[in-house]
């Protein structure tokens, strides 16, 4: 009775690195025993091991050299996953032939009516003047109208001249002399209007300062860059009560949402002259405030918290937060987070993680069914009580199936043990329609500077750590209210330059500028009255409004001293060619 209890016959050699002398060795002792069959069999079955070993190699790094986008939909992770010993099919697109009255599309959208148009006129050359019948000098008739198009007059660099005038009493010789108007740098080389345009290049456009003062160069206009460095520091130093209003607005009541990114600071006493710190972003509503820490440890979240600990907080699966839930509060968790690592499993060619992704896809369908009915927070909830909760039940089943199943040093198991160990929090946006079911918009906000941080590469120490936020802070609050960022910024530094009280800087904020001046307001018209009534929903994944509104960092609808934006009219008919045009200084 040996049959299937008899232990398997040993290799000849490994398959993965074969030692040929063992092999020559063995062979020479089967063909003294006249073994041929045996000898044949066990190579062929040697070499087919090691073909199989060959193209699994093979076809793991061509997975992994293949380009591929950083699309992480399900079709086109479907479509990176080739079956193994094959390649993928290259599917090619043919386009068909472009229709000239291209069907449905809507044409040519109106320039914005609050441009001020200006005619540009264009008049028949002198020489096709005269009459070609009769030798007459022809005259006008008309100009005509032609098609409308958008130009730009470059921003011009102006050497102002200040002038304090001196007056008199004709009677007694009397004399008053103006006070001398009041500058972000006093007696400085920079103007106020330069300052904040090179603070708005900087952290809107992600220019460093090194760059902007050689496009002054090129300009003929030779600035330090040490000199625009400090003008900046001093208008960001001008902002931070600003900056404080919104870090209180966003610390109130509400659901908060944080994530923080590491940042680049500059440090001559480090061996290597640069550390790291850590930005953190805090969300609520449509309050947006940035947070530097030298570290990214609990401490800098209890500095933001200011002891309110039993607070609704979502975030990722970070450890840093946990002793908001030992203090009484919930962290919800992201979906993100959690789907992201079955992505990473699939692109590395484990097919169980579509399972998984596809398991996933539903309940994301469910965020975008409410987000495009516009659901309030109660409709939200009751929706994912009724669509969501059986979709997480199917999930944790198929969870708890494949949890004994997969090592958990594979990438699969990494990514069911997230999902296991988050489960409690990635669950508890279905019983709270205020919590997003990502902490996408986090992530979003944190684009910013990282962006930014490609650019200028890092921050002068930890002062700089802190300008980077308070800046930062503005600017994402003033975006998140739809305000116009760059002419908010001028409006706002040149009042508090001027003498705004300090009493009244709740004032200054974003949502009641935008009451005072809904010309600074950048989204859709139709949305004007329900911002400045206050009673627009805060953006987020589950807003209608919220990837529109997130896209438009400035609009043009504000005049502030940036750049000419130009509409042009051409006019054409048989005999003439003329065009109108017109400027209007835009905060963009």
């Amino acid at each position: 009775m040996r049959g299937d209890s008899s232990p398997p016959k040993p290799a000849i050699t490994s398959p993965y690195a074969p030692d040929l002398e063992r092999v020559r060795a063995w062979m020479q002792k089967k063909i003294a025993a006249a073994l041929f069959v045996e000898i044949i069999g066990a190579i062929l079955a040697l070499l087919g091991r090691m073909r199989d070993i060959n193209l699994e190699l093979a076809r793991k790094i061509a997975h992994m050299q293949r380009r591929r986008p950083p699309s992480e939909t399900l079709e086109r992770l479907q479509r990176q996953l080739p079956l193994p010993g094959f390649e993928a099919p290259k599917v090619k697109t043919k386009r068909g032939p472009r229709s000239k009255d291209r069907e449905g599309h809507p044409g040519r959208g109106e320039l914005p009516s609050h441009l001020r148009r200006v005619e540009r006129r264009n008049e028949v050359p002198a020489d096709n003047r005269r009459c070609p019948v009769c030798g007459s000098e022809m005259q006008t008739v008309c100009f005509s109208g032609g098609c409308e198009y958008l130009d730009v007059v470059p921003a011009e660099l102006i050497v102002v001249q200040p002038k304090d005038e001196t007056v008199r009493c004709p009677h007694d010789d009397t004399t008053m002399s103006a006070d001398p108007a009041p500058r972000i740098v006093e007696d400085g080389k920079l103007g106020d209007t330069l300052l904040v345009e090179a603070v708005c290049d900087k952290y809107l456009e992600h220019v460093p300062v090194e760059r902007q003062v050689t496009r002054f160069a090129r300009a003929g206009v030779d600035v330090a860059s040490q000199t625009l460095g400090r003008g900046v520091h001093a208008t960001i130093d001008l902002l931070e009560p600003i900056a404080k209003q919104i870090e209180e607005c966003t610390r109130g009541p509400g659901v908060l949402g944080t994530d923080a990114s590491a940042i680049p600071i500059l440090d001559p006493e480090m061996e290597a002259g640069i550390r790291t710190g850590a930005m953190w972003v805090w969300t609520n509503a449509r309050w947006v405030s940035f947070l530097y820490s030298p570290s990214g440890d609990s401490d800098s979240v209890r500095c933001f918290l200011k002891g309110d600990l039993a607070r609704t907080v979502q975030c990722d699966g970070t450890s840093v937060t946990s002793f908001i839930e030992r203090s009484g509060g919930t962290r919800p968790g992201c979906w993100s987070h959690g789907r992201r690592r079955f992505v990473e499993a699939a692109r590395a060619g484990d097919r169980i993680a579509l399972e998984a992704l596809q398991l996933i896809a539903p309940i994301f369908g469910v965020e975008r069914e409410s987000m495009m009915a516009g659901d309030c927070s109660s409709a939200r909830r009751a929706r994912r009580v009724e669509k969501t909760r059986p979709l997480l039940d199917a999930l944790r089943i198929w969870v708890d199936r494949q949890l004994g199943r997969a090592p958990p040093k594979t990438p699969l198991g990494k990514a069911l043990g997230y999902l296991d160990r988050q489960w409690r929090r990635l669950v508890l946006f279905v019983e709270d329609g205020n919590v997003e079911a990502t902490n996408n918009r986090r992530e979003r906000e944190l684009r910013r500077l990282v962006l930014g941080r490609k650019n200028w590469l890092f921050t002068w120490g930890d002062d700089g750590g802190h300008r980077t936020a308070r800046i930062l802070s503005v600017i994402a609050t003033a975006i998140s209210h739809d305000v116009n960022p760059r002419a908010y910024l001028h409006l706002v530094a040149r009042r508090i330059v001027d003498g705004w009280a300090q009493s009244r800087l709740r004032d200054l904020l974003p949502d009641r500028t935008l009451h005072a001046h809904p010309e600074l307001f950048v989204g859709d018209d139709h949305e004007l009255a329900a911002v400045t009534s206050g009673a627009l929903a805060a953006p987020s994944e589950t807003s209608p409004r919220s990837s529109a509104s997130k896209s438009r960092v400035a609009g043009i609808k504000m005049k502030s001293p940036g750049v000419c934006w130009v509409a042009e009219t051409q006019h054409r008919t048989p005999g003439s060619f003329s065009s109108e045009r017109s400027t209007i200084l835009a905060a963009e």
